[in-house]
C-alpha cells in the first residue's frame, strides 16, 4: 500500500515539472470547490484461488478542495461503494467441502482520506488519494449462497481497509469533469474468499483492485468570470479574452510596459517610456521611417528624404534644409535668408533717410569718460529706428577726440566712447554683426584744435553706413564677469555654430517636444557639457522649436573642437 501511494506522489512531482508555465500565482481552478460524483467500474481480485477474475463495482464520492494559488491542491475525499470480488479455480493447498470452483464476495465499503491534485495542465488533472475505512464482505458462491465458514461465523465480516488511488480528471466545464481512476484496496484478512491459506496460517491477506470511470460535478469555488486564473474579487481586468496570459492582478501581460498588452503588441520590445500607437509600435508622426523617439526633426513633411536622425539633409550647412533651400550650394558661414540664399551685402538707403549721425562729446558723454549721458538717448533711439527699418544695412561707429592730453589716452577714450554707443545699439536690438567699431583718437579733426570751439567739434562719435573700409576695433577682451550671451543678435557662422559677436555655442539638435529636448540636454550634461535648451519661434519654419545648445566658448576653433568631441555632424 505504502509503495503504491509513494509512486502516485512521485508521478505528481514529475508531471509538475513538465507543466505549462504560468506567470505569477493564479487561483487554482478547484479552490474552495466541493465535488460530487458517481462512478462505475470493475474489480480484479487476488486471493487464494488459482485464477483472478473481474466483477462490477459502483461508488459515490465526494471531495472538498482547500483554497490555494499553487498548481498542487490539497483536498479531503469521502467514498461509499458497492460491488463484488470474484475468483475461480480451487485453492491447491486445502480441500473445500463441499468442493468449490468459484466464489463471489459482496462488498460494502465506506472510507475517507485526503488527496493531492495537480492542475497545471488545463486539459487534464492528475491526482492521488489515500483513504482508510470500513468494509463489510460476504463470501458467497455464484448462486448467492453464503460459503461454509461464513455460515459458521468463523470470522467477522466487518473490518477496516486501506485504499491507494491514482487517477485523471478531464475538465469538461468549470463545474464538471470526467474521471478515470485505478484503486488498490487492501484488507488485513485472508477471508475475502472464505478460504484462509493453511500453509501461511491466514497471513497471506487477500487484495483486490478497482478500475473506475464516471462524472463528477462541482459546486462553490472562487468565481473567475473571465477564466484567467485570478479570482474576480482580485481581478483588475475582469474581461480578459480567453487564453491570454495575465499577471497577478488579472491583467494581460505587457512585457515592454508601453501600455499595449502583449497579445495586441506588434512591437513587444519597445524601449521604456516611448510613446506607441494602438499596435504597440513607436509613433512616427511625420512618417519618415524614423520613430519619434529617435527623430530629431519629428515634423518633416511627408515625402522628404531624411537621415538616420530623421532630419532633412542640409548640404551647404546654412541652416536651411535642402528641400527648402533655393540656393543649395551657399558657401559655409554665409548669412542666408529663409530660402537659403545669401543676403545682399549692401543696401542703399533712400535719400530721405540720414546715413550719418554725430554725437558731440560735451553733450553726450561725461567729461573725460566714455559713459553716455541721458541727452544722447533720444538721438541714439532715432538711429536704432533707422537701423531696424533697414535690417540689411551695416554701420560703422567711429570715435574721435581733440589733441588735448596724450595721444594714447585719446585713442583709448575714442574707442571706449564708440564701444559705449555699440553697446547701447546692441541692447536696443541691433545685431552686433551689423556694427563695426573704430577709435581714431585725434587723427581726424574736423575743426581747429587751437580754439575751444574747434576742440569741442573734434570731440565726437559718428555713426554712418559702412563703406567696408578700415579694420573694426570692437572691444571684446574685457567682457563683464556677468556677461550674458545675446541670443537675439546671434548668427550662424556655419556648421550650426552660433555667435553673438563675443561668445560661441553649438546647436546639437532641435525638437518640437520640449521634454524630449530637455532629456537630450540632460544626456549631454551627464557627459560633462554645459547643455541647455532655448525656445525659437520661427514662423517661416512652422512655429516653435526647442533647440539643444552646448556652450559657451571664447573662439570658433574651440567651439569646433567641442563639436567634434560631442559627435555632432550637422
Amino acid at each position: 500500500m505504502k509503495n503504491y501511494f509513494t509512486l502516485a506522489m512521485l508521478l505528481i512531482l514529475i508531471s509538475s515539472s513538465f507543466a505549462q508555465y504560468k506567470l505569477g500565482k493564479m487561483t487554482n481552478p478547484l479552490s474552495s470547490k466541493t465535488g460530487l460524483g458517481v462512478e462505475g467500474g470493475v474489480t480484479y481480485t487476488k486471493s487464494d484461488f488459482r485464477n483472478s477474475d473481474v466483477d462490477y463495482f459502483i461508488r459515490a464520492l465526494g471531495d472538498y478542495y482547500f483554497s490555494t494559488d499553487e498548481d498542487v491542491i490539497f483536498g479531503i475525499t469521502l467514498n461509499g461503494a458497492f460491488g463484488y470480488a470474484r475468483s475461480n479455480g480451487r485453492p491447491a493447498y486445502r480441500i473445500v467441502y463441499p468442493p468449490l470452483d468459484e466464489f463471489r464476495t459482496q462488498l460494502i465499503m465506506a472510507s475517507g482520506g485526503f488527496s493531492l491534485t495537480l492542475t497545471s495542465l488545463e486539459f487534464v488533472y492528475l491526482y492521488a488519494a489515500s483513504r482508510i475505512g470500513w468494509i463489510n464482505f460476504q463470501p458467497r458462491d455464484v448462486n448467492g449462497n453464503d460459503l461454509e465458514r461464513n455460515k459458521q461465523n468463523k470470522y467477522s465480516p466487518n473490518d477496516w481497509f486501506a485504499q491507494g488511488e491514482v487517477g485523471f480528471k478531464f475538465p469538461v466545464t468549470d463545474f464538471m469533469s470526467f474521471n478515470i481512476a485505478g484503486v488498490m484496496d487492501y484488507i488485513p484478512t485472508d477471508n475475502l474468499d472464505d478460504s484462509p491459506n493453511s500453509i501461511t496460517g491466514g497471513s497471506d491477506n487477500d487484495i483486490f483492485f478497482t478500475l473506475t470511470g464516471g462524472f463528477q460535478f462541482y459546486i462553490g469555488g472562487i468565481k473567475d468570470s473571465d477564466g484567467d486564473g485570478v479570482a474576480d474579487k482580485f481581478d483588475m481586468c475582469p474581461d480578459t479574452p480567453p487564453a491570454v496570459m495575465v499577471d497577478n492582478f488579472g491583467c494581460p501581460l505587457d512585457s515592454d510596459g508601453d501600455g499595449v498588452p502583449d497579445y495586441k503588441d506588434k512591437c513587444p520590445n519597445t524601449p521604456k517610456n516611448i510613446s506607441v500607437g494602438l499596435d504597440g509600435c513607436p509613433l512616427d508622426t511625420d512618417r519618415d521611417g524614423v520613430a519619434d523617439y529617435m527623430d530629431l526633426c519629428p515634423n518633416t513633411p511627408e515625402g522628404v528624404v531624411v537621415d538616420s536622425r530623421g532630419c532633412p539633409p542640409d548640404s551647404d550647412e546654412d541652416g536651411v534644409p535642402d528641400y527648402l533651400d533655393l540656393c543649395p550650394n551657399t558657401p559655409v558661414g554665409t548669412e542666408v535668408n529663409k530660402f537659403g540664399c545669401p543676403l545682399e551685402e549692401k543696401v542703399t538707403l533712400p535719400p530721405k533717410e540720414k546715413t550719418e549721425f554725430v554725437l558731440t562729446g560735451a553733450i553726450n558723454f561725461e567729461i573725460g569718460k566714455a559713459n553716455l549721458l541721458p541727452a544722447a538717448f533720444d538721438e541714439l533711439d532715432k538711429i536704432v529706428k533707422v537701423m531696424k527699418d533697414y535690417p540689411e544695412t551695416n554701420w560703422k561707429i567711429e570715435g574721435h577726440t581733440d589733441n588735448t592730453g596724450s595721444y594714447q589716452m585719446n585713442k583709448n577714450l575714442s574707442l571706449q566712447r564708440a564701444q559705449s554707443v555699440f553697446d547701447y545699439l546692441v541692447k536696443s536690438g541691433i545685431k552686433s554683426e551689423r556694427l563695426k567699431v573704430f577709435g581714431y583718437g585725434p587723427d581726424f579733426p574736423v575743426a581747429d584744435n587751437s580754439t575751444e570751439t574747434g576742440r569741442a567739434l573734434n570731440r565726437r562719435v559718428t555713426i554712418s553706413l559702412d563703406d567696408g573700409k578700415g579694420i573694426p576695433q570692437n572691444i571684446k577682451e574685457k567682457l563683464p564677469l556677468n556677461y550674458e550671451y545675446r541670443f537675439d543678435v546671434e548668427r550662424n557662422v556655419g556648421g550650426m555654430i552660433f555667435t553673438d559677436g563675443y561668445k560661441y555655442c553649438i546647436q546639437a539638435s532641435s525638437w518640437r517636444n520640449k521634454s524630449k529636448a530637455e532629456s537630450e540636454a540632460q544626456r549631454l550634461k551627464s557627459q560633462g557639457y554645459n547643455a541647455f535648451v532655448i525656445e525659437a519661434n520661427i514662423p517661416d519654419l512652422d512655429g516653435i522649436w526647442y533647440r539643444v545648445r552646448v556652450g559657451f566658448y571664447d573662439s570658433l576653433d574651440e567651439a569646433r573642437q567641442v563639436k567634434s568631441r560631442v559627435g555632432i555632424k550637422n
